[in-house]
């Protein structure tokens, strides 16, 4: 194999890490805990859990070498974002697809003693706590045989929660970790290695927040709730739910709750649940109840549909093609539909590969390997039922059969 040198910009790391750095230090009260790995020298790996976008800059501040981060392929198609990537050394990766390119990426940086930032996660949380880990970063430690760094941030999640636009002021906390030795990576299978992974990033921002009680102040908390959360608890409509400042509405029975500093719901009723994360695990419950009936699974009704989309297809790295008319997205239980006014594109679910969700707006999937993207033209319309109503059906599928 060809050992290709990834190189990156001395002097605007260091520059990023003095003016960013302290930025994000300063602005949300980062505490780092990193004397564990004090003599740790590279080439090794770097992982932890995914909350956040600023998450590669949080990592890398108890870290003194230069990371290499596998980042998202989307963000090497705008150009000057792009420029800033290949500055910092960032290894393109598209989400959730086999990627034989940034395997050979992160096998020439660690031949030429570097160090590489990874999430086994692969895509940041809605819920605030972890999604499932992929079995290939497991594989990559175990070929790779160097030390692997974990990273656990606690906060980060309440700092700003995925759904949200805006950030809050409270504490984030960084721990550093020894997770593996090339000793220890020897002596294991490559499950036991998989399951100590799953083990070091496990954090439930809940869980943690029900011990610490850490006020996350800011503005508009509940602002873009309604990215997440679209089913009503009290009289179970879908997609009606809205977003105002620290208040979550429904427009059909104007059952409402605020959102508060601490990320618990406040309300004057029944609140039904106290966060986000226990309504999104009654959601998805609901939804898989819902999607279960006959009407659903035989393709009667869609199980989500909405108007004013803008369309895009391409490739995985190139400029994606944007269409000029809006259309139209239908979600029925075998297929997703894509209309304009002159395209019609139909989706089998089962054909349906590499389904991700970028900058909270944008759902991405790839069929006969080339990419397809829709987003709305309003900022309160979810993109996320999408993914997790396909999920749901692929789990009745997969009941079904077994």
């Amino acid at each position: 194999m060809e050992n290709i040198k990834y190189r990156h910009s001395k002097w605007f790391n260091k520059l990023l890490r003095i003016t960013f750095g302290k930025y994000l230090s300063l602005r949300f009260n980062v505490k780092i805990n990193n004397e564990e790995i004090s003599n740790v020298k590279p080439p090794y790996i770097v992982i932890g859990n995914h909350i956040g976008a600023w998450d590669p800059f949080l990592m890398s501040m108890g870290i003194n070498e230069p990371i290499y981060f596998v980042i998202s392929d989307t963000h090497f198609r705008h150009f000057w974002l792009r420029q800033v990537l290949k500055l910092v050394g960032g290894i393109p990766k598209s989400k959730k697809l086999a990627d034989s390119g940034t395997i050979r990426a992160i096998i020439s940086i660690i031949r030429n003693n570097g160090v590489v930032g990874l999430y086994p996660e692969g895509a940041r949380n809605w819920d605030l706590k972890n999604v499932p880990v992929f079995y290939s970063t497991a594989k990559l430690i175990k070929s790779l045989k160097v030390p692997v760094i974990n990273t656990l941030m606690e906060g980060a999640g309440l700092t700003r929660p995925r759904w949200a636009r805006s950030s809050r002021t409270g504490v984030i906390h960084i721990k550093y970790s020894i997770l593996f030795t090339p000793e220890d990576i020897s002596k294991m299978s490559v499950d036991e290695i998989y399951q100590k992974i799953v083990d070091g990033i496990q954090m439930n921002e809940y869980e943690w927040q029900e011990k610490n009680m850490v006020p996350f102040k800011g503005r508009n908390l509940a602002e873009y709730l309604d990215l997440f959360l679209v089913v009503c608890p009290r009289c179970k409509s879908l997609c009606s739910l809205r977003s105002s400042g620290d208040f979550f509405t429904c427009g059909n029975c104007t059952y409402t709750v605020r959102y508060n500093e601490y990320g618990y719901f406040e309300t004057g009723h029944e609140p039904f649940f106290l966060s986000p994360q226990t309504w999104s695990d009654w959601q998805n419950t609901y939804l898989y109840e819902l999607f279960s009936k006959k009407e659903y699974i035989s393709g009667q009704i869609p199980l989500f549909s909405d108007t004013g989309v803008k369309i895009f297809t391409g490739k995985r790295r190139g400029k994606l093609r944007q269409y000029k008319k809006l259309g139209k997205v239908e979600l029925f239980f075998d297929k997703l539909i894509i209309s304009s006014e002159k395209t019609n594109y139909t989706f089998p679910i089962s054909d349906i590969s590499g389904m991700n969700i970028q900058n909270n707006n944008k759902f991405e999937f790839y069929y006969n390997n080339t990419l397809y993207r829709f987003k709305f033209t309003t900022q309160h319309k979810s993109v996320y039922k999408y993914e997790l109503a396909i999920k749901i059906i692929n789990k009745i599928n997969s009941q079904q059969q077994s």
